[in-house]
């Protein structure tokens, strides 16, 4: 799993479903406290053909996309 240390927290990144068309998402889930809210953003469909992309991710790549995240809604870089 693509996992990281940010925000003081730990995260998990999961691949989402379609957002948009050509689009879907990547959501981050606070393994590390409850309370924290999900994040998400969304990347270019043929970015990542399986959860095992994203995992195949380095920590910085990760991290790079977690920089990109919305709290509980799809942030939209790539208009």
């Amino acid at each position: 799993m693509a996992v990281i240390k940010a925000d003081n927290d730990t995260w998990t990144a999961q691949l989402g479903g379609p957002s948009r068309e050509g689009y879907r998402t990547v959501v981050f889930f606070c393994s590390s406290n409850g309370q924290r809210p999900y994040r998400v953003t969304e990347v270019p469909e043929d970015r990542f053909g399986s959860q095992d992309d994203l995992d195949g991710l380095s920590a910085a790549e990760v991290q790079e996309l977690f920089d990109s995240t919305g709290s509980m809604g799809i942030t939209r870089g790539y208009d």
